[in-house]
């Protein structure tokens, strides 16, 4: 399948999750025109970072997150088809796979190298409280064995896979566990703006929102401007929460969002559209990346998300290389990723 045919078919897949940022008379700032530009599906950048300014990419902070278990994961576990009888084995059953590549993938991208820093979020705290539910395990349990993993397995790998891809500025991660505080007066600060209150569960689904927006860059203490670099698949607005018309009034670029650009780049795709519907063992992981088989329908993808700067893609598209030169190409990639 030729790169322009793939690039169509996944915007079939993603076109439907992106109102929030749909901006398709952007132009995209020089200093982010590298070969993952190619990847991008939408993006609303601020006047700050028009294709104008002077302003160098190396002062502007890339933002991003790693989810920590996919939906079809959390699914399987809310159904109770995952189960487990103490912290023990949780923690065993997430060791032994995470982190798998596709949410390596879709935590950054492949942000410009001349880019001095990434900071992204890792949702312990969140993921926590819905997984206690599900299992009835104790939430701070969950939640240490989630950054713990996260730390030791998750970060590592991260750090590895970006600078692969040749990046060679700072990654840090934010545990939400770390800023619940201020997650909280942030979000109260917005409640009184918006005129109203998140109640519930939808209390945390509004703080994820404040990390689209201008709060986060304070959260953070950012004082730059900064960019989200992310999966397009994950810039969904939660409808219930009644926040479209606040998103519409407060463009990235203007506002409270004043210093926030925002950009979304190809998510990791198989045949079967995005990743997140496949199990952690449909596809390589911490455990299986050795000798996970990629299925051939999967091939073409598979050369896009994770060959695509290698400059026979680049250059010719996913066909331009055979399945098996490609196969033995991922699991080299995978073995830098994982290995020490």
């Amino acid at each position: 399948m030729r790169w322009v045919a793939l690039q169509e078919q996944a915007v079939q897949f993603t076109t439907d999750k992106l109102n929030r940022v749909q901006e398709p008379n952007s132009t995209l700032p020089e200093f982010w025109k590298t070969s993952s530009a190619n990847k991008l599906l939408t993006l609303r950048f601020p006047q700050e970072l028009g294709i104008d300014s002077p302003l160098n990419a190396a002062h502007t902070t890339v933002l991003g997150g790693m989810c920590l278990l996919t939906t079809i994961d959390m699914k399987r576990m809310s159904k109770k088809e995952v189960t487990f009888d103490n912290i023990g084995q949780f923690k065993d059953w997430f060791d032994s796979w995470y982190p798998r590549i596709d949410q390596v993938h879709d935590t950054v991208g492949t942000p410009p190298n001349i880019c001095k820093k990434v900071v992204y979020v890792s949702e312990d705290s969140f993921f926590a409280d819905r997984i206690s539910n599900y299992t009835g395990l104790d939430k701070g349990d969950v939640q240490s064995v989630l950054r713990e993993t996260h730390q030791q397995q998750g970060h590592t790998t991260l750090k590895r896979y970006l600078k692969n891809q040749g990046f060679k500025g700072e990654v840090e991660v934010v545990y939400t566990s770390d800023i619940d505080r201020e997650l909280d007066v942030a979000l109260k600060i917005w409640e009184r703006t918006l005129g109203t209150h998140f109640r519930g569960g939808d209390r945390n689904f509004a703080k994820v929102e404040l990390m689209y927006t201008g709060f986060w860059l304070d959260i953070l203490n950012l004082q730059n401007p900064a960019v989200i670099f992310e999966a397009a698949n994950k810039f969904i607005l939660k409808g219930w929460l009644g926040l479209e018309d606040w998103f519409k009034n407060q463009k990235y670029g203007t506002g409270v969002n004043k210093n926030l650009g925002i950009a979304g780049y190809l998510p990791f795709m198989t045949a079967k559209g995005d990743s997140s519907v496949l199990s952690y063992s449909e596809v390589p992981n911490f455990n299986n990346y050795k000798n996970h088989t990629i299925p051939d329908e999967d091939m073409p993808w598979y050369i896009a998300n994770m060959l695509y700067m290698k400059k026979t893609v680049v250059n010719g598209g996913p066909s331009a290389i055979g399945n098996e030169d490609a196969g033995n190409m991922i699991k080299s990639d995978l073995k830098q990723y994982y290995e020490d």
